[in-house]
């Protein structure tokens, strides 16, 4: 247990708060004390969910539902206010450490005490599914090993969070390692559900791991969705039979709860096609060869920067929403390592750990001065380069929040780009672009006239390549090492342009307004090589993925995926409705991620 923090509250109800157990992306856990002394666990909604009158309704559902579970392996509801300003609700205080303590401290369970376990996590999901609900979100933090028996937790507002986020925004819920594969793609979930978590839940029990555990949540999904179960490390067949049952990708294939009751207490269970039992590294190597979907490549001639990057898939990638409480995001950057994504909120700098999609915020230092659009990180994410309202551009720490430099001779007001390599930043005002070295903390000598109202470098650093937006559009490059300039042909006006390298270096993406699309251009002397039209909306942003051949956009309304070399529309996706819009590609070309000034912000993996 955690000591209670400044700003936690002291009371629920009639209930005293005594120190944190933990928290979840709905509400906080608290351990609490009756007004006779009884130990309880109160659960403490978030406000931004407390606000919201639907959230509060199902909540209330949810409560009557979670009243009536009974049973020796779930935590009782006791008491509960889903009218209080801050809705809450009390079960029964369970002593113990979680399964994931014990099997962190202690190591893997023999397959005797994983029976044990399962029959009676079985039990407490039978008791939990005959009175209407589905938990969601049964991981090993939501076991506790009482001395009695384990008990499952967090059954009633698991569900009440999942009616909110999933239904209304398409927010997953639930720790990604230990959810089913319908869940990571936002469709209906039911009591199969929590038979796939009790599945994952076994094996971490026996082989002290997940069975799709990944580094990144894009590379977690394509295991569950995609690949089957690695569970080889288990020597106990049968066991190791029920819970690759338990992990079928089919909801319909999977046992029910009384079946995996049955398995776990008179023996092995059915027997399952061979093709349905595909275990260990050999098997999940021979799906992963079948399942890897086709890509054009380019001639063999391409640039190598080009043939040797990972290569993006062709097809529809999944959506997962992830977690914050920012009224707006305006940039987005992965790590070079593609485990963290870093966020420019409209007060705060954001990271989402990928591996848990758990987001920190850090809240800047007198942002509603200082803290103002154009925004831009550095190439590692550890830097957010921003410029105020007095027009200086300062440099900011992502980690802590705190300013680390403030630089008062740059020009930023209009846009702001980092070189590849973080050596260079430049900005551009409303009459002239300059470039500021990072290493040596000086401006380079060379000034252009020009209103830049979007910025981009080459691959190289070596280009500089900016966009005016105005009744008369101009398209320029700069070479950086001696400032010449070549003006290209001209462009159909935007208000909000944006433009692109390829990885290569050898195309240029640019949007056009006057018939709602982009173009495609030569880098070299800006020969116009294809336009795209129509898109209904104007194309806010725009990201290459790391080989080249696939290039997202963000319209108005949709997010299009185009593949490069023919020209193709491979997919088009719900986006938000927004002028502020930001793409970005995951190092590894697996994943993307895009915001807008609406504060939702989404990864979308490749299946």
């Amino acid at each position: 247990m955690d000591p209670l923090r400044d700003d936690d509250p002291r009371q629920a109800g009639p209930y005293r708060l005594e120190g944190r157990l933990g928290a979840g992306g709905m509400g906080e856990v608290f351990l609490g004390a009756s007004p006779s002394g009884r130990k309880v666990a109160v659960k403490v909604v978030r406000a931004e969910y407390a606000a919201d009158p639907g959230f509060r309704r199902r909540f209330a559902r949810e409560i009557e539902a979670a009243r009536k579970v009974g049973g020796f392996h779930t935590a009782q509801v006791v008491d509960a206010d889903p009218e209080a300003e801050s809705p809450w609700m009390v079960t029964a205080f369970i002593p113990g450490p979680s399964l994931r303590q014990v099997v962190l401290r202690q190591g893997p369970l023999a397959p005797p005490a994983v029976r044990e376990l399962g029959r009676g996590l079985a039990e407490g999901l039978a008791a939990i599914h005959a009175c209407g609900l589905v938990h969601r979100d049964l991981k090993p933090g939501n076991v506790i090993m009482a001395p009695d028996g384990p008990r499952i937790i967090d059954f009633g507002i698991a569900r009440a969070a999942d009616a909110t986020a999933l239904t209304s925004t398409g927010a997953v819920v639930g720790t990604f390692s230990f959810m089913s594969p319908e869940q990571v793609r936002a469709d209906v979930t039911g009591p199969a559900s929590d038979v796939f978590a009790l599945g994952c839940v076994l094996a971490f029990a026996a082989l002290g791991r997940g069975p799709f555990d990944a580094p990144t949540i894009p590379a977690i999904v394509h295991k569950i969705v995609g690949a089957p179960p690695d569970v080889a490390g288990l020597t106990d067949p049968p066991l190791r039979e029920l819970i690759a049952w338990c992990l079928e990708k089919d909801p319909a294939r999977r046992p029910s709860v009384q079946e995996v009751l049955t398995g776990l207490g008179a023996g092995p269970p059915r027997r399952l096609p061979r093709r349905a039992v595909l275990l260990g590294g050999a098997a999940a190597a021979a799906t992963a060869a079948v399942s890897v979907p086709t890509v054009l490549l380019w001639p063999s001639d391409a640039p190598a920067a080009r043939r040797n990057a990972p290569k993006t898939p062709i097809g529809t990638p999944t959506r997962i929403t992830l977690p914050s409480s920012e009224v707006a995001i305006f940039d987005l950057a992965f790590s070079p390592d593609g485990r963290t994504l870093w966020g420019a909120g409209y007060s705060s700098i954001l990271r989402w750990d990928l591996s848990t999609a758990q987001v920190t915020t850090r809240k800047v230092e007198d942002y509603d001065k200082t803290y103002k659009r154009p925004m831009a990180f550095s190439p590692d994410g550890r830097i957010l380069a921003t410029c105020g309202g007095d027009g200086a551009v300062r440099l900011w720490d992502t980690a802590s929040g705190r300013i680390r430099k403030t630089i008062t001779d740059l020009p930023g007001g209009q846009a702001l780009a980092f070189s590849p390599d973080g050596r260079s930043l430049a900005g551009g005002s409303v009459d002239h672009v300059q470039i500021w070295n990072t290493v040596t903390e000086k401006l380079l000598p060379r000034k252009f006239a020009y209103y830049a109202n979007a910025l981009a470098f080459s691959p190289d650093g070596q280009t500089l390549a900016g966009v005016q937006a105005m009744s008369s559009a101009r398209f320029t490059l700069w070479d950086v090492s001696n400032g010449d300039a070549t003006e290209l042909a001209p462009l159909y006006a935007t208000e909000i342009p944006c433009l692109a390298f390829s990885p290569a270096g050898d195309l240029m993406a640019v949007s056009t307004g006057g018939y709602y699309g982009f173009e495609l251009r030569e880098a070299s002397d800006g020969r116009l090589k294809s336009t795209i039209k129509d898109l209904k909306g104007e194309v806010q942003a725009m990201a290459f993925s790391p080989d080249g051949d696939t290039l997202v956009t963000a319209d108005e309304k949709n997010v299009r995926l185009w593949h490069v070399p023919t020209g193709r529309n491979t997919a088009t996706l719900p986006g938000d409705s927004d002028d502020d819009q930001s793409v970005t590609f995951a190092p590894d070309g697996q994943s993307f991620a895009t915001t807008s000034g609406a504060g939702t912000t989404h990864l979308w993996t490749f299946r």
